[in-house]
């Protein structure tokens, strides 16, 4: 029993996070398990800190190339069940899996995205038996499969429910005075701009407040420049995305994730999990972790001055404030670490079925 967990991206991201504890969770039931990400990366540094059987390889050239280095791996490791996130890393499985005559490919739907197959998945679901594999139960609800598909399953992302003792909390607290983390993702230069102008409107009023702020390493020349010129940098934290957000968000008043996808649905997950309210627009993956009033706020999209007030209204509020952060713990034991682990176990087992695949 042999699965092995493709990663393209270089920068750490929500989606490598999945792999990386569905990876844990089959390990758990006995499969030998490997993760392919690019050599020298991020990503790959960021797995082998955590214990993984990581595959380093090299980035460049074409679908083919990549698969071509792949079957590489399916051929030497005996893999049978390759997964993957995207239309790129589906073609490049597929084409590995005809490369060496064996194996299946599941590809896996991120928090509150659609499936959708562009020419190369198209193409990739031709070569090779594909599976899917949602994060949650009404995103498979609202899809359709390709006709020929393996079984479609869900396994939804959790959290380590271990926060750090109440005393470490309010010693960081303490140190830090009242801290707002905002968490930033791929492709969200605009709203991390945007969360720190409300910062500079939340100054004057606030003054004894600070900021951690997540943002890729690919942005972060760009937000630290607008952070100086709004007067606020010298009241800011700097974090990569790839840091722990853990370590990060302990201790904050509010967590404003302004991430998507998996990104926003790990921010919040950790967030919860750790007695941290949620402050986030509203969107299918928000509503889908934060309630309303109960465990954080959630409004519609608006300008920093909307944000702004919004914050501050929220951190004003003592006692309901308090009442969202017991509140936040509670609601994180419904995402245990092990919740998708059924989902991933029967995805893995339907795509190991010899006679569905492809050669």
């Amino acid at each position: 029993m042999r699965a092995c967990f493709v990663v393209h991206g270089a920068a750490w991201s929500g989606a490598a996070r999945a792999f990386a504890d569905a990876a844990s969770l089959l390990a758990a039931h006995g499969y030998e398990t490997c993760l392919v990400a690019p050599a020298g990366s991020e990503t790959e540094r960021i797995l082998l800190g955590a214990g993984h059987d990581v595959i380093g390889m090299a980035r460049g050239g074409g679908g083919l190339r990549s698969g071509w280095r792949l079957h590489a791996v399916v051929s030497r490791r005996l893999i049978e069940v390759l997964f993957v996130h995207d239309d790129r890393e589906h073609f490049a499985a597929a084409a590995a899996i005809r490369f060496a005559g064996r194996g299946a490919v599941v590809r896996r739907i991120p928090s509150g995205e659609r499936l959708a197959l562009g020419r190369d998945g198209r193409l990739a679901m031709r070569m090779a038996a594909t599976g899917f594999v949602f994060a949650h139960a009404d995103d498979l609800r609202s899809a359709t499969p390709p006709r020929g598909a393996l079984a479609a399953h869900v396994a939804p992302p959790g959290v380590a429910l271990d926060p750090p003792p109440s005393a470490a909390i309010g010693a960081i607290q303490a140190a830090t005075g009242q801290r707002l983390a905002i968490v930033a993702g791929a492709d969200q230069r605009r709203d991390a701009l945007v969360a720190l102008r409300a910062l500079a409107l939340l100054a004057p009023r606030l003054p004894a407040l600070r900021a951690t702020v997540f943002a890729p390493a690919a942005d972060t020349d760009a937000v630290r420049l607008e952070a100086a010129a709004l007067g606020v940098a010298d009241r800011i934290d700097w974090r990569t995305t790839g840091a722990s957000c853990r370590d990060g968000l302990a201790g904050a008043a509010l967590a404003w994730v302004i991430a998507a996808s998996d990104d926003a649905a790990y921010a919040m997950l950790d967030a919860l999990s750790l007695g941290v309210p949620v402050v986030a627009e509203r969107a299918a993956v928000t509503a889908r972790f934060v309630d309303d009033g109960v465990t954080g706020v959630l409004r519609h999209r608006g300008d920093e001055a909307a944000w702004a007030s919004e914050v501050a209204a929220t951190l004003a509020r003592t006692e309901p404030l308090a009442a969202m952060r017991a509140a936040a713990t509670r609601a994180a034991a419904r995402w245990p670490l092990d919740a998708g682990a059924d989902g991933w176990l029967q995805v893995t087992e339907a795509a190991r079925d010899r006679a569905r695949w492809t050669g």
